[in-house]
């Protein structure tokens, strides 16, 4: 028979074999930006409404830049070691020169059409990248993210560049991406973000490609529209008259192609499926960036364990002591 100690043993060691799940983690915070979006020259204003326990506990203006900073504290925190972190979403362009550049990059080098502000587009990109981070079991915790969704003032604002010195490290690391990993799972997802990354970065931009063309067929059509509604001819003569028949007949027919909500069209589904597959864009980045940091560990660690096995044995003593 067991004794009652080695049955509460017994329990004891059950226990930590199989623990209790632990419960789903809920953010401390929402989020949720507002329409009120202001522009002074190159600088962006946001407005977030942030709710605590269904509350709202704080209006706040926060720039882009803010959020830029944000997402260096979040990357470069202890606790984010190993995580893939929500990625935050790409600048928009503000000033005239990018615009334009921009709007000749998609638009056509001889388009004369300048990509309006989207800052609806930005909304809804910010709003998501703050709630994939809320909703994080770890980074959810963070307290510099509290501090960005408490305080009034915003912090302070710094430009985060890479130096020489990262930028070299970087490429170094970079060198080490065709180790293979030593856990087949971890080999797993590398093989699988290699093979589906350039796919789903094509896939988005190919959508937004699309989406600039038909925003210039609408503007076109509008154009040309406009040309013929000016360009009537007197009916005195047979062939204006048939000339102005076929006109309208055209001009109908442009009618009900309805060429505005075809540009509405365009911009609800970059909206939807474009800011899908730019997030899975993202997303894929930023775990390709986790493993291979995972990788850089292990090409390091097995280093050291082979210098370890080239050490003196005297050596290996004083290594062993310290570890």
């Amino acid at each position: 028979m067991l004794d009652e100690g080695s049955v509460s043993g017994g329990s004891a060691s059950s226990g930590a074999s199989s623990p209790e799940p632990e419960e789903p983690f809920i953010p401390k915070f929402k989020v949720k930006f507002s329409d009120n979006v202001s522009k002074d020259g190159e600088s962006v204003r946001f407005t977030l409404q942030v709710s605590q326990n269904g509350l709202t506990t704080n209006m706040l203006e926060r720039e882009f830049e803010d959020f830029e900073y944000l997402d260096h504290c979040v990357s470069t925190s202890q606790s984010s070691r190993g995580l893939i972190i929500p990625p935050i979403p790409q600048r928009s362009a503000i000033d005239p020169f990018s615009v334009e550049v921009q709007s000749k990059r998609l638009m056509g080098v001889e388009s004369k059409i300048l990509i309006p502000d989207e800052f609806h587009k930005d909304c809804q990109q910010l709003q998501k990248y703050l709630e994939l981070l809320l909703s994080h079991p770890v980074l959810g915790k963070n307290e510099k993210l509290h501090e960005f969704l408490t305080q009034k003032n915003p912090p302070p604002r710094t430009k985060v560049k890479k130096g020489l010195m990262s930028k070299l490290s970087d490429s170094l690391d970079a060198r080490k991406s065709s180790y293979r990993d030593s856990e087949e799972f971890f080999q797993k997802e590398r093989d699988w973000v290699t093979k589906y990354q350039p796919g789903i970065a094509y896939t988005s931009e190919a959508l937004t490609k699309i989406t600039c063309a038909q925003l210039r067929i609408s503007h076109q059509l509008e154009e040309m529209v406009t040309a013929l509604k000016i360009s009537t001819c007197p009916n005195d003569l047979v062939h204006n008259r048939q000339y102005n028949n076929i006109n309208t007949i055209f001009l109908d027919c442009m009618d009900k192609l309805k060429v505005p909500e075809t540009e509405d069209k365009g911009q609800q589904e970059d909206m939807a499926l474009g800011s899908t597959l730019g997030l899975w864009s993202r997303y894929t980045h930023a775990e390709s960036a986790m493993l291979l940091e995972r990788t850089c560990l292990m090409v390091d660690y097995q280093a050291c364990n082979r210098a370890l096995d080239k050490a003196k044995p005297n050596r290996k003593e004083a290594v062993s002591t310290l570890v």
